[in-house]
């Protein structure tokens, strides 16, 4: 019987891989049904900023000679790679910048990540859209697409990986590259139903030629609509060995108030709670964290990630040197503060990392704390267009992102793993989901963890079948 779109459908990276590996069906004809739906869901979702389908035949027509390294564990998978951060040979990084257009030349090689991951199998064929610079909640660049959120068109995806989300959401590909410098990674996975591990500090490879490295904050990695992809991911790009083991009991702190005020919404706050719940009935301890102790630390990532974006978008400005309209005016604003900033400025903010590392490892080291919950968002985003960056009020957009994410920035300046693992629905049946922190080194826990959640609360895979 044929392979056709219901099957894909059907079938995780894993399972993908396995019916190449079978013979069942080739990686061309994989390309190919990622291919026409990706260009017949474009129109309604905007998940892709740019298309490199023949870039991706050619390799495929070009297999590498007989007795090279076998086949990846991801042989034959479809991908898409995140228009920003690490770098896809043969296709420019825009960045969602008009400032970065036509005229931007093709990048002449893979990043470190995106090598890896091609020779672990996977088909990379084109770029997943992303706001200017990563700098929004909201991946709807002036430069376009607008992106969409595949459960509820009418609401965005998130961002700054808003398009990978969108693109996993929508059944388009099973994995997406993503990166994360402030929740980027976690919040488009929230809204949109699937899974988003941020890696801690220093755990994936981000050379050569990274261009998101945000002062150390981010980390680069993939969603995923299966905690087993994940898995594999991690352990096929860490060169690590999965081992099969029974989670032992845990102590997991609960933390449902946002450290720096924001309020957090019944659903996400029920989310939590729920999660907390079940995890008791599960035989592990959950006790309370006040959310004064984490609020030096959530200060501290708020004072970096400003400093670093706004740092950023001032170098970008001056080496691309824009006309007034190639940049969104909240970017332009971003880049005259960045402008301005003093040494001292750049060295507080090292500092406020430091010390946000410091106090985190604290926390869990002195609460013999195995894990942290919290809601993976304080709020569901809000329909497309609300959060657009088109004044350039700064301090009002970045405290958009203590709004509706309080509990993600503190993961980065710490360098700690999260992970962003679905759990429930919202009464307009969009996707709730919550956040599992961990200290350094504590991947593969995380992963257990919600590999757990995945087989006691399962979650619908797929935001629909067609747009």
């Amino acid at each position: 019987m044929p392979f056709d779109e219901h099957d894909y459908l059907q079938a995780d990276a894993t399972a993908l891989a396995a019916a190449v590996a079978r013979g069942r069906v080739a990686p061309r004809a994989l390309l190919e049904i990622a291919v026409a739906r990706a260009h017949r869901l474009q129109p309604a979702y905007g998940a892709f900023s740019q298309f490199g389908e023949d870039l991706a035949r050619a390799r495929l027509a070009d297999p590498a000679p007989s007795g090279a390294v076998p086949p990846g564990p991801f042989h034959g998978v479809p991908f898409a790679v995140k228009d920003l951060g690490a770098p896809m040979a043969g296709l420019p990084t825009r960045a969602g910048s008009r400032a970065l257009g036509p005229r931007t030349p093709p990048d002449p090689r893979d990043g470190a990540l995106v090598a890896r991951l091609r020779d672990g199998g996977f088909v990379p064929f084109g770029k997943t859209a992303v706001p200017e610079f990563g700098l929004d909640l909201a991946t709807e660049p002036a430069a376009g697409p607008v992106c969409r959120n595949p459960w509820a068109p009418a609401f965005g995806a998130g961002g700054s990986s808003g398009g990978a989300a969108a693109a996993v959401a929508a059944g388009i590909v099973p994995v997406a590259h993503a990166t994360d410098a402030g929740g980027s990674i976690r919040i488009p996975a929230a809204a949109c139903g699937v899974l988003g591990l941020k890696p801690g500090r220093g755990t994936v490879p981000r050379g050569p030629d990274y261009g998101n490295v945000f002062g150390g904050l981010a980390a680069e990695f993939v969603l995923s609509r299966s905690v087993r992809d994940s898995r594999a991911v991690w352990h096929w790009v860490t060169r690590t060995a999965h081992r099969d083991a029974p989670m032992p009991p845990l102590r997991i702190g609960l933390l449902r108030e946002a450290p720096l005020g924001a309020e957090v919404e019944a659903p996400w706050r029920d989310a939590a709670g729920h999660a907390a719940e079940a995890l008791r009935a599960a035989g592990h301890t959950v006790v309370p964290v006040d959310p004064r102790a984490l609020r030096p630390a959530c200060a501290d990532a708020a004072l970096a990630f400003m400093t670093f974006a706004c740092r950023g978008a001032a170098a970008a400005a001056g080496s691309l040197r824009p006309a007034p309209g190639d940049l969104e005016p909240v970017t332009w604003a971003a880049a005259r503060r960045g402008g301005a900033f003093t040494a001292r400025d750049y060295l507080a903010a090292e500092v406020a990392v430091a010390r946000a590392t410091d106090a985190v490892a604290d926390a869990f080291r002195d609460r013999a704390l195995d894990a942290l919950l919290t809601p993976a968002l304080a709020a569901s985003l809000p329909a497309v267009g609300a959060l657009r960056a088109g004044d350039d009020d700064l301090d009002r957009h970045l405290a958009r992102f203590d709004r509706y994410a309080p509990f993600a920035a503190v993961a980065n300046a710490s360098g700690c793993p999260a992970i962003a693992v679905p759990h429930g629905r919202g009464t307009d049946g969009r996707p709730l989901a919550v956040q599992l922190m961990g200290p350094r080194g504590s991947e593969t826990r995380l992963l257990a963890l919600a590999a757990w959640f995945e087989a006691a609360f399962p979650w619908q895979p797929l935001a629909g079948t067609d747009a």
